[in-house]
Parts: structure tokens; sequence; C-alpha cells
């Protein structure tokens, strides 16, 4: 058989997903140092995509990739291995930590390659998901820019550029705001009946729904909603859960927080359209945004007249651009005034905090401050690390260097290339003064809350500041600074400090940010106080007072139903 005939051969098993063979075809028509670009590319392709690929027949397949780029670095070839070779590293570094490691070659070839396809669009988008996760903010910032610039249609890079300036002060609330307003002519319309012609106001109870991706055990949305869906009046209220989630068999909806609902529909495997008409067939008639542009594939069904009240609440604080999307929750110390026109939705502004939290089902117990035993003070943030910018690095490592012989831990929701962030703390010189700590080992609430218990002061990010975090340091008793903000997004952190009663905790500018640390680390008795009051009267604040929340929640529903 000739060669071109074994090529053929090679080609058909493939196409009858006979990935093993086709590898030993491969490896029987020529050496790997012989093999042509295309070969080499099949070759990687099959060992990723056959069931369950050991560690080792990944790293074959990234060496593959990496041969069949250089052999053919500027053919469709070419592109197609480094976005594999991208691609291979993202979605098997979960199961195998070991990958994190080849994320700088990926790199490496990415920047090789940008010279020849900067404006391929799949080349972009392979280039996003890398950047994110080697904590490259300016680099993802740039590539998205390339995107938009070339009008992309992809949704989820059009989503991410609006997501990503949250990071940074580089967007004003008017650039969000016109941004928004161009985005939702992104997005396909859908058949909808007219509300006018459903039976709406009928029944003795209001139909309320709430749509997410998030519903999965663990996620933060469950903690801030399960305890109002609980508290609200069943008399007045009939609550309808659309869960669109794909999720893993560890991390399905809770009994506990599916029960809360009056009716739950599992709606992963279905269309905007099918979800859509389901909505309808139910007739609800407040039908909340639990999502957002998060979710970029679900959110356009909140670009129609689904429900004759739509809401935006909880998963995204910002404005969205959808005309159908009737009013966004925040509250007083979130919007401003002068500010409402950049927001397409009209503004429910609650006197409290935009949302309360239930806490967790665990037993409180004071633990002193860290700091008595250390003999030194330790800072601490369990925020993502996309949070953690440059401007947050620079401004941490000056209180570091101020702050004598103290420690940061940190920690995130996410997994990343640890060393990637160490070596920014390491430009300081203060990367021996900081521990980052792996999420893999603290996957139950518990041990996460737990360490908590080793922090004397929790620091926020900026622009974007915390919201679950600093729920949880609070509740544990641990002090949080945040800095001010110039939207609703960055505003949260002193949103949740300022219905916690502890204002003092706010700061105006980085400079009082690092002063007021350095006050409170060198007041040890001050900040030990401190700790004492918050675990003390924490629970009894705004924050976690569901009961008074819904109440509220619930008082401007009806407000807004009946205008309908």
């Amino acid at each position: 058989m000739g060669r071109k005939s074994k090529i053929e051969e090679i080609k058909n098993l493939f196409s009858k997903n006979k990935f093993q063979e086709t590898i030993d075809k491969i490896n029987e028509l020529c050496k790997p140092e012989a093999r042509p670009a295309d070969l080499s590319c099949l070759s990687g392709v099959c060992k990723i995509i056959k069931s369950d690929p050991t560690e080792d027949e990944i790293l074959s397949a990234l060496s593959d990739f990496e041969d069949a780029y250089y052999k053919e670095k500027n053919s469709n070839i070419g592109l197609e291995s480094v976005c594999n070779f991208i691609s291979t590293c993202i979605l098997h570094s979960i199961n195998y930590p070991k990958l994190f490691e080849y994320f700088l070659k990926a790199k490496q070839i990415y920047d090789d390659a940008e010279k020849k396809f900067s404006n391929n669009e799949k080349f972009c988008i392979a280039g996003l998901k890398l950047h994110k996760l080697i904590l490259d903010y300016d680099k993802m910032r740039e590539i998205n820019s390339v995107l938009i610039n070339n009008n992309t249609k992809h949704l989820t890079s059009l989503c991410r550029w609006a997501f990503i300036n949250n990071y940074s002060y580089k967007w004003s609330q008017k650039d969000y705001f016109n941004f928004a307003n161009a985005l939702k002519k992104a997005f396909p319309s859908y058949e909808t009946k007219t509300v006018d012609n459903l039976s709406f106001k009928n029944g003795k109870k209001i139909k309320v729904g709430f749509v997410s991706c998030n519903f999965n055990s663990g996620h933060s949305i469950t903690y801030f909603m399960k305890d109002i869906i609980k508290n609200m009046d069943k008399d007045k209220f009939e609550t309808h859960a659309f869960d669109l989630g794909r999720y893993g068999k560890h991390n399905q909806p809770i009994s506990e927080f599916k029960d809360r609902f009056d009716f739950w529909y599992e709606l992963n495997d279905r269309s905007n359209q099918e979800v859509i008409n389901i909505i309808q067939k139910n007739n609800i008639e407040i039908l909340f945004d639990v999502m957002s542009i998060t979710h970029p594939e679900r959110i356009g069904i909140f670009n129609n007249r689904v429900s004759p009240l739509q809401i935006s609440w909880l998963a995204y604080c910002n404005t969205i651009g959808f005309d159908k999307i009737d009013y966004l929750i925040a509250d007083t110390n979130l919007i401003k005034e002068n500010e409402e026109k950049y927001y397409t939705e009209k503004i429910i502004k609650l006197s409290n905090i935009w949302s309360t939290h239930s806490g967790f089902d665990l037993g409180r117990n004071y633990q002193e401050s860290p700091l008595l035993k250390n003999k030194y003070i330790t800072f601490g943030s369990f925020n993502n690390f996309m949070k953690i910018s440059n401007e947050v690095i620079d401004t941490w490592s000056k209180i570091l260097k101020k702050v004598n012989n103290s420690r940061l831990i940190l920690k995130s929701s996410e997994k990343y290339n640890y060393k990637i962030l160490m070596r920014k703390f390491e430009k300081y010189g203060v990367d021996h003064m900081v521990q980052v700590l792996d999420k893999k080992n603290f996957e139950k609430t518990e041990d996460h809350l737990n360490l908590y218990n080793k922090i004397d002061i929790a620091l926020d990010t900026f622009p974007y500041t915390g919201v679950t975090t600093t729920f949880e340091a609070l509740w544990m008793g641990v002090p949080v600074l945040s800095l001010k903000g110039h939207n609703f997004k960055s505003r949260c952190g002193e949103s949740i400090l300022k219905n916690a009663n502890l204002d003092f905790l706010i700061c105006s500018n980085k400079n009082e940010y690092i002063k007021k640390v350095y006050d409170l680390s060198n007041d040890t008795n001050r900040l030990i106080e401190i700790r004492k009051d918050i675990f003390n009267n924490i629970l009894e604040t705004d924050l976690f007072n569901n009961k008074k929340y819904v109440f509220q929640f619930e008082k401007i529903l009806l407000q807004k139903y009946k205008n309908i």
C-alpha cells in the first residue's frame, strides 16, 4: 500500500471514531520527526477525544500539537494546532494540575502565532481563555478589543468585553451603558405570545419565576436566595425555579434549596425558545433574571417580553441593556441619582442592602484574633484571582512592606497557575510573605469558612469588590476593608459595610486604604475588640435579616405588579 493510500486509510479510521487505531497507523507510517503537520495534529486530536485519556496521553497530545504548529505555523494546520494546545491545557488541567505548567508554553506558542493570526476569531477566543487562566488581564482586554473592533458576532466575546471591564477603571458607567445598548442588538429574537393575551391576575397568587444557570450546590447564588424564597408569603406568591444549569455529579442542586420553591423545572437540555414557551405556558407574571451576561447563551431569553414584569437581580451588578428588562434591584448606596440615566433598567433602590445572605448551617464559635498566637498580623482575601488587579497587588504589597512581619493568605474559587500570581508579588519583593492556598483542599464549606480563623484583617479587591467573600468574612467575625467605587459593581463592598454598621472600614482612596490597614494593624487592642463586636452583632444587621428584607422585597413586587 502506497503512502497516499495509507493516509486515506488513516482518515477513514478517524471518520469511524477508531481513535486508537488511527494513532497506531500514524505511528506505523512514520516517526514523529518525519511526520507531516496534519498527521501530528490528527494524532493529538485522537489522544484527547478518546474516552478517558490518561495524563501521559494528554501530554503526548500536547507534544503532537506543538510539533504540528512549528512544522506548519503559517497554515490552517498551525492555527488548529495552537488552538488545540490551549484548549487541551484548559480542559484537562482540572483533573491534572501538572498541566498548569504548560500554560507558559501555550503562552509562548500563542505569542509566536499572533504574528500571523492576530485577527482570526477562533485564535482570539482561544487566547482569551488562556490569558484568563494566566491572570493577564491587560492582554485579555487587548485581545477582546480586537474582536470588538472586528465586529464579532460571538456572544460570549461580546458579553466578556462588558464583564472584563469590571476588573479595571478603564470604563466609566457611561461606557457600560453605551456598550450595553449596542450589545442587545446581537441577541436573536424569539417567538413570544403577547402578554396581554395570557391569563394574568386570574389566580389568588402572583406567579414569580427565577431563571438561572447557577442553582448548583454551593454556588453563592443559592446562599443569597434560599431564605428569601423560604420566607416569601406563600399565600400571595407562587414561586417557580427555571433551572438551566449543566452540573456535574458532585454539584447538583440540593433538595433543601429545591424544596423551597413551589415548582422546579429542569430545562438545561431545552432551547431558549422552549424555555420561553414553558415560562409563558405557566403564566409567570414576574420573571427574575438570576444569571445575566455571565451566561451569554441564555440571557437572550430576557431580550424578549416573556412576562409582564421582568427584573434583573443578584447575578450581575450592572446594566444589561435590554429594553425588556424593566427593573434592576440595587440599594441607596449603590447607584446615585445622577447615575440612573446610565442604566437601561429602571432602578429599584432598596433602603437597606440589595440582597441578604442566608448564612451557614454551621455552629458559630468565636475565635480569638490569630495575631494573639502568631505575634504578627495576617491579612487575607478569598476573592477570585482575576479581581487581584495590578493596582491591588501594588497596594497590598505596600501594606505588607509597611506592616512589619505581616502575612497575606490568598485563595480563589477558581483554579489558576499560582506561580504566575506569585511572580507578580515577587516584583515587589514580598512574595515570601504571601501564601496561596489550593481550593481543592478546602472544598467543604466548613473547611473554607474555618480559614477565616487564620485571618486578622480581610482585604477587599477593587474596583471589582467581593460580595460573597465579604459576607463570609463578617459572618465569621473578620473585619473587611473596602474601597469606595464608581458604579454598582464597584460599590458592593461599601454597601455591605454600611449595612453592617462598619462605615469606618470603608476607604475613599488607596492611600486611605493603606493607612487604615496600617493603623488597625498597630492598634491590636482595637482590632481584637472590632473582631468581637462583629462576631457578636453581625447576625442582627440587615446583612442577615432575611425576614426584614423579604418584607420590603414583597412590598416592592406588589407595587410594581399593580402597575402592570
